[in-house]
């Protein structure tokens, strides 16, 4: 069934897809995982013989029939509901490629970036809800003919867990296509595509929007020149910890001083930080006035996806103070006070009238 409250602002291109050429010169004895792609083609090395074969394939939601243009999955559901949807693997290659099939967990990556887990870890989430009929985790895909795609569509089945939380869990289908050869120093290299379509599931009962901004630390450099400004560096994690997919827009560090200045800087957005997921952000702002005591300031704005039913989320924010002593100018200072001191003084010997001794 679908749930209108289902995200809807963080659709990748319809179609992934993954070139592959000859030949490469990898590291051999590794398996090389190619990165996964949502919004467009991924290049990618495979060796298979001396000639040069190019390999294209992509994955997409699909009906019985063929992809039918969703750009992912978007399921609504109650605990313990069981699902059933289409995915279409196609072949844009020459040649007919059998590629294995099957899901995983999405996870967030350092940059804030939408990710999947390793093709080795076993999926706890979405994942693990996920099955195909028997005998295809192997797909055969023919090729394609007539300047039409090979294409084969498979049926999965979503069985969501009676114990699910509330709240989205999200996933992906991936096909993958593993290749091997041996370079011109001898050396085995195994190379493994995956690309994938998202898989979106919101289990029904009370959500709970929540973003956070915790581990904020500040700190400043100043610079020899006395009239010069310095830097204060800035570090915090963004961390969603509700369980609704967010994303961050407006994001930015400010730092302010005793005497009125104010530098800013802006932040990338995150376009979509997942249910338990942590993102760290580090900032320089550049030409800070040491104004003794400083206050760094940072703010990201939560959104959550269109057509969630709750209420608009205020700005998230963290400050801490920092110290910005001007050193070389208060040495400075010291230095001429010193020097005038001393001039005075000698000045005024100068002047003393000197007694004669009878």
């Amino acid at each position: 069934m679908n749930n209108p409250e289902i995200p809807t602002d963080a659709a990748p291109t319809p179609l992934a897809r993954t070139f592959a050429w000859l030949p490469v010169c990898v590291i051999g004895g590794v398996m090389v995982s190619a990165l996964l792609s949502w919004s467009g083609p991924v290049g990618a090395a495979v060796a298979k013989s001396k000639a040069a074969t190019r390999i294209t394939f992509g994955i997409e939601p699909a009906s019985t029939t063929g992809a039918d243009g969703r750009p992912n999955f978007k399921f609504g559901v109650t605990p313990g509901a069981t699902l059933f949807d289409h995915v279409a693997v196609v072949n844009y290659s020459s040649v007919p490629l059998q590629l294995q099939l099957y899901a995983t967990d999405a996870v967030e990556t350092a940059g804030g970036g939408f990710g999947l887990l390793p093709a080795a870890a076993t999926p706890t989430g979405v994942g693990s809800w996920i099955s195909f009929p028997q005998g295809t985790g192997s797909v055969d895909v023919p090729a394609e003919t007539g300047g039409k795609p090979g294409q084969v569509v498979v049926p999965f089945t979503v069985d969501t867990p009676a114990t699910a939380t509330p709240g989205d869990h999200v996933g992906g289908i991936l096909a993958s296509l593993q290749t091997s050869a041996t370079n011109s120093s001898g050396q085995r290299v195994i190379l493994d595509q995956r690309v994938g379509t998202r898989v979106f599931v919101r289990v029904s009962g009370p959500l709970v929007p929540k973003v956070v901004i915790t581990n904020a630390k500040a700190s400043y450099a100043g610079t020899a020149n006395p009239f010069g400004t310095g830097q204060v560096k800035v570090s915090y994690v963004v961390s969603n910890t509700g369980d609704v997919d967010m994303s961050l827009v407006d994001q930015s560090v400010s730092v302010s001083g005793l005497l009125g200045s104010k530098r800013r800087v802006d932040v990338a957005k995150i376009p979509l930080l997942l249910p338990g997921a942590s993102v760290p952000e580090s900032v320089v702002v550049t030409g800070v006035w040491p104004e003794i005591l400083l206050h760094a300031k940072e703010s990201a704005q939560p959104l959550v996806p269109v057509g969630t039913n709750v209420p608009a989320l205020a700005a998230v924010t963290s400050s801490q103070s920092v110290l910005a002593i001007p050193w070389t100018l208060l040495i400075l200072i010291i230095l001429v006070i010193l020097g005038i001191y001393l001039l005075v003084r000698a000045r005024s010997r100068r002047k003393s009238p000197t007694k004669q001794v009878r």
